[in-house]
């Protein structure tokens, strides 16, 4: 909950570092490595663990392994754990989840295990905070390696073990029969070493599949006898076991989706229903902060950047920050709670129709919070096609930057009306964007299947973990730590376009002001009675006229088939910076081109703004729906833009996101005005 993240020198995959204390005058460093079942690495992320393993160059390398095994799945963990063994390094086994197995009918000898092994396993539970103390005085005490090899490496191929060896300076066996396997992708090998380590392979006709094999059924025998002796089973079967039951309803090919849609519904429910309160308070309190500056500053320049362009830039964004705390921890208490990976498991076979795997449903809803990491997080999906048609579906995916815009247009047009005293027809909408979203996906992977090719078999393994509360700890540490970022990465941008857009919208050709402002102050003198409403002229055709105005003109007849005037032109470009911007764009716009509403919530200025040609209203439920379709279709986040490049390799597929994301954003969104206006 208090790690500093950072990514691996040489590789994109992030490497997630935390300081204990273990005593009072020593600090541990503690680096978590990506998570991997062996050392026969297959994705990016697997083989920087292995890297950092095999590499004593790596800055990570470790003076001291604390491998986490899980005691209700005690076979799988061992094999992992008998390669880390065998490399050499000082290791302690941390056991964790012991109150589990005990749950499964699994009776674990720890100190006979430990012998047999030949290294330290130290009982833990994590969640509990349980042998976390004896764990730091065994990290304090230097741990000797065993003497012996769990599996010997010499006995399946001698003559390889050797050079490596002797080649690459390696003092471990398994290490140096490791390199064979993978020197290809080992980042420390330079090009040259590569070269001669492949050409002492074929000589000693190195068969790196059959010997890995082999490895894994001599691991697997010694592990069965290890478990035989030191693992005793109860009566308890474990189609008895109560998560098992569970999961043939939460799993099942109708209810379980039935059941997803229902936890989805009551997330958008509880975001609506719990948020109002402190968005009412933030929303009063923005207002009456604008208005006591209006009131107690002088009439000036600096006041009216201050009130019109940062305050309400700010204050339009602000107002969200509890729903955005809340969408965090709902999708942290479905992780935390397990029932996140049986939405992998559930989706699997949908997803496999469409040209992925159930492993692309992880970057799919990590999506939800943001585009950023849940492309990264693509990295774990073996086969490229798969990664590459996931990487690229992902942002159609309403993350949370969409969330603010989603819930000001929604709430214009959308009645706030509960039925039955649960069914909100405005949670009912938010849900029905995001499954838009999702399905938007589906469709575009099942058509992108077509065109790209791969001969890569795709499979998908995944060990569902059990259910449990969530903790509670962690849920408040992510929403506080989220709510943190949202407010200043979005701060930032939000901050600098205001006061830029400020300046567009306060300024513009000279002549043409000195008119406008001669023509006002003559209308002024003429009729005195009337000058808040001659102001409220004044400021508006001052903002048509200013360089924002002029901008928004040139793009307005590319939009106006949307149903889109010029402002929403303006919101629309700010948008690439981020989409959350649209929301601080409209609220520096429409405070800045009146002199009254001051006091007005920005949904109410929005709702009584007018078209300029015939006086209609601007945001109609024709334009509302198209602006609801564009920003869930459209490509406007430049930070996902630059990430796709970089996890695709190419501009190429970049370039690609854009045009058809675009495409799809303008025909629906014009399709929609066009039959709703």
């Amino acid at each position: 909950m208090r790690q500093k993240v950072a990514n691996y020198p040489g590789v994109t995959v992030e490497k997630k570092v935390g300081f204990a204390h273990l005593d009072t005058n020593t600090i541990a460093e503690v680096v978590d490595l990506p998570g991997t079942y062996s050392l026969y690495p297959r994705s990016m992320d697997e083989y920087v663990a292995f890297d950092v393993l095999l590499n004593p160059q790596n800055e990570s390398y470790p003076d001291l392994i604390i491998v986490l095994a899980d005691a209700s799945n005690l076979k799988r963990n061992l094999l992992f754990a008998s390669q880390i063994i065998d490399l050499k390094i000082p290791t302690i086994i941390a056991l964790n989840m012991l109150d589990v197995a005990k749950e499964k009918g699994l009776f674990i000898q720890v100190k006979k295990l430990s012998e047999q092994l030949g290294v330290k396993i130290i009982p833990i539970n994590a969640r509990k905070n349980e042998g976390i103390e004896e764990l730091k005085k065994q990290i304090l005490i230097p741990q000797s390696v065993s003497k012996n090899y769990f599996v010997d490496s010499n006995m399946l191929q001698s003559a390889v073990v050797d050079e490596m060896k002797q080649m690459h300076n390696i003092k471990s066996d398994y290490a140096a029969l490791l390199t064979a396997h993978h020197f290809i992708n080992i980042f420390c090998l330079d090009a040259a070493a590569k070269e001669q380590t492949k050409k002492v392979l074929q000589l000693q006709n190195f068969n790196s599949s059959a010997l890995q094999g082999e490895e894994t059924l001599l691991r697997y025998e010694k592990i069965n006898s290890i478990l035989h002796d030191c693992v005793k089973e109860s009566s308890v079967q474990a189609e008895n076991w109560k998560p098992n039951r569970i999961d043939k309803i939460v799993t099942h090919p109708i209810y379980g989706y039935l059941i997803f849609l229902a936890v989805m519904f009551l997330m958008f429910q509880l975001i609506f229903s719990i948020s109002q309160v402190p968005m009412d308070w933030i929303d009063t309190g923005v207002r009456a902060l604008t208005t006591y500056l209006t009131n107690h500053l002088p009439d000036n320049g600096f006041t009216d950047l201050l009130t019109n362009g940062i305050i309400a830039g700010l204050g339009g964004i602000v107002v969200f920050i509890p729903q955005i705390m809340l969408l965090f921890a709902f999708i942290t208490l479905l992780e935390d709670s397990g029932y996140m990976a049986r939405v992998s498991f559930m989706m699997d076979k949908l997803m496999r129709k469409v040209g992925m795997n159930g492993r692309s449903v992880v970057p799919l809803i990590s999506g939800m919070a943001c585009a950023v990491p849940a492309i990264m997080s693509a990295r774990t999906i073996e086969n490229k096609k798969d990664r590459l048609i996931t990487i690229l579906v992902t942002p159609l995916m309403s993350c949370s930057a969409r969330l603010p815009v989603y819930i000001l247009l929604v709430s214009l047009v959308v009645p706030h009306k509960v039925y039955y005293g649960i069914f909100s027809i405005q949670a009912f909408a938010m849900m029905g964007l995001y499954l838009l979203g999702f399905f938007s996906a589906i469709i575009v992977g099942m058509i992108l299947r077509i065109f790209i090719r791969a001969k890569e078999r795709s499979f998908f393994i995944m060990e569902l973990p059990i259910y449990r509360m969530p903790r509670w700890g962690n849920v408040f540490s992510t929403m506080i730590e989220k709510a943190k970022i949202f407010a200043w990465q979005a701060g930032k941008v939000i901050l600098t376009i205001s006061i830029f857009l400020w300046f567009l919208s306060s300024y513009g050709p000279l002549k043409k002001m000195v008119e406008l402002k001669n023509k006002y102050d003559a209308e002024v003198q003429i009729h005195p009675e009337n000058k808040l409403v001659l102001e409220n002229k004044y400021l508006a055709q001052k903002l048509e006229n200013s360089y924002a105005g002029h901008l928004g003109k040139i793009i307005e007849p590319i939009i106006r088939p949307l149903g889109y005037d010029w402002k929403i032109g303006i919101s629309l470009i700010t948008s690439f910076a981020a989409r959350e911007v649209f929301v601080g764009t409209m609220s520096t716009l429409y405070s800045v081109g009146n002199a009254q509403d001051n006091t007005k919530s920005l949904q109410q200025k929005m709702l009584s703004a007018k078209r300029d040609d015939n006086g209609a209203p601007v945001f109609t439920i024709a334009t509302v729906f198209s602006l609801l379709l564009f920003y869930a279709f459209a490509m406007q986040c430049m930070s996902t833009i630059a990430v796709v490049k970089r996890e695709s390799g190419s501009w190429k597929w970049a370039a690609f996101q854009i045009a058809y994301m675009t495409v799809i954003a303008y025909g629906s969104s014009f399709t929609v005005y066009q039959l709703l206006k």
